[in-house]
């Protein structure tokens, strides 16, 4: 063989690695992986999107069927009450209607009973020659002496001031304008009256108060004279222990100390006779009932010269040691203490007022009978002439 003929045998390739190929497996499977758990995150949160969308939904949805549960039964509600209201309003129209059905008959039942009242007061008017007016006045002028009485009698300024009260709504039902000057005279009473009805003071009991003192006047301890007798069996007594002179000799001596009596009194108070004490008694008393008139007439300085001067007296003539006397001075010098409230005001304007009323009245009330007459006449014609001309 030629050295041509013989090659060297070209050397072996290497060989190829087996961990290559094997790392080119790993390196795909774990991008693979990658990707694949990827793809699998981005499917959950796809699917839990998904899924809380649908939940969230569901909620919406339940609550607006919830929503709109509550808003039928409200409308429902709703409803009641708008046809509960168109009933109580039927009702009411119903109620309504009856009302002026009602007031509509009242009123003329009103005009009527108007009507037959003229035509009555006509009447009595015709019968009896007076008017309503006659009338009206009779009624002011009792009210008006009713107060005048009551104030100065009793001195009762809110009894008077409510008389008064009554004659000025009478006067003002009058619709006169003649009486604005008797309603002027009133109210000015009526307005003295009220500031003097302000005053609390109790005169009723300061009355009746006085009144107890005036009872009790007789229970005083007034001295008086005490005739003494001679005990029955005394003169027995001295003839059953004497005899001969000493029976005469006592005797003797009994008659003369029988001839002079005297008798010793406390505070040497002077003794009175019967008919004295009777007198005292009731000047005490007269005393005491003065005061009462000073105290419904508001007179402080008569009231209390009135107590001050009873009080002397029983100082002067009565024993003051009993328990009756003592209370007695003590309750005197109490009411004596009080202070009177100012004067009483006089209603005396009201008085003069009404009395000028009246004269004006008796001046006026036969011309407007004759006015009146008049156009009742002149009434009749023109009914008359109309019915001819029909």
């Amino acid at each position: 063989m030629t050295d041509e003929q013989v090659k060297p045998l070209p050397a072996p390739a290497p060989a190829a690695s087996p961990a290559t190929p094997a790392k080119k497996a790993h390196r795909m499977s774990t991008s693979a992986r990658l990707l694949l758990a990827i793809a699998l995150l981005i499917a959950i949160a796809g699917a839990a999107g998904a899924g809380f969308l649908l939940y969230w939904s569901e909620l919406k949805r339940v609550e607006s069927l919830q929503e709109i549960t509550l808003l039928k039964s409200s409308i429902n509600d709703q409803a009641a009450q708008i046809t509960q209201l168109r009933n109580e309003q039927q009702q009411t129209s119903s109620y309504v209607q009856q009302d002026r059905s009602a007031l509509q008959k009242a009123s003329v039942s009103r005009e009527e009973l108007n009507t037959r009242m003229a035509a009555l007061e006509k009447q009595i008017a015709i019968v009896t020659g007076s008017h309503r007016i006659d009338w009206m006045l009779k009624e002011i002028e009792h009210f008006i002496m009713l107060a005048e009485r009551r104030v100065s009698l009793l001195g009762d300024a809110k009894g008077a001031l409510a008389l008064l009260q009554e004659a000025d709504n009478i006067a003002r039902d009058l619709n006169e304008p003649a009486a604005r000057s008797l309603r002027d005279a009133l109210t000015k009473d009526m307005h003295a009256l009220q500031i003097a009805s302000e005053a609390s003071l109790d005169i009723d009991g300061i009355f009746l108060r006085i009144s107890n003192l005036v009872q009790r006047v007789p229970k005083l301890n007034i001295p008086r004279y005490e005739l003494y007798q001679t005990p029955p069996g005394a003169e027995a007594g001295v003839a059953a222990s004497s005899e001969g002179i000493e029976l005469f000799f006592d005797r003797f001596v009994n008659f003369l100390t029988s001839l002079v009596r005297y008798q010793k009194h406390d505070k040497q108070k002077p003794v009175l006779l019967t008919a004295e004490r009777d007198y005292m008694a009731q000047g005490i008393v007269l005393l005491l009932e003065q005061g009462q008139l000073a105290l419904l007439r508001g007179d402080t300085n008569a009231y209390r010269l009135s107590l001050s001067e009873a009080r002397n007296r029983i100082d002067s003539f009565l024993l003051v040691q009993q328990d009756e006397a003592k209370l007695f001075i003590t309750e005197l010098d109490a009411l004596a203490a009080i202070k009177l409230r100012p004067p009483m005001p006089t209603v005396d304007g009201s008085v003069r007022a009404v009395q000028v009323f009246r004269e004006f009245w008796s001046k006026e009330k036969p011309a407007r009978e004759q006015a009146l007459l008049k156009l009742e006449l002149q009434q009749a014609a023109d009914k008359a002439k109309a019915g001819a001309q029909q």
